[in-house]
């Protein structure tokens, strides 16, 4: 998804070699495609969010759970073709099947959101 001048993706990497301990790792970038200087608000601390949602929508893990974050405004510049990237990582213990990892920059002038859909054996 993008908007003036940015644009965002969100990969995803399923490590299921050892299937109890399954690990999925997420990144997720955001990309100033702009020529000049691009300035990001935020309202919190909180720059991004990554959550996965189960097969019926139901929400399973979200990364700022158990995190806090300050409550003061925040700003970011991303020069000209400048990509910020957020990676988090899950481990799903004993959960199976299809999800949907939902990635969103918390922005208040540029606010995105990438879905992307992967399995875990």
């Amino acid at each position: 998804m993008s908007g003036p001048g940015v644009a965002s993706s969100l990969n995803v990497k399923v490590n299921a070699e050892v299937k109890v301990n399954a690990e999925v790792a997420f990144a997720f970038h955001v990309t100033n495609n702009a020529t000049k200087r691009l300035e990001i608000n935020f309202p919190s601390g909180q720059t991004h969010e990554i959550k996965v949602l189960d097969s019926m929508g139901r929400e399973v893990w979200r990364w700022s759970d158990g995190r806090m974050f300050t409550q003061s405004l925040q700003n970011r510049v991303l020069e000209a073709n400048e990509t910020l990237t957020y990676e988090a990582k899950w481990k799903p213990a004993s959960m199976h099947g299809t999800f949907v990892a939902v990635a969103s920059l918390m922005s208040e002038n540029h606010p995105l959101e990438q879905r992307i859909e992967f399995d875990v054996p």
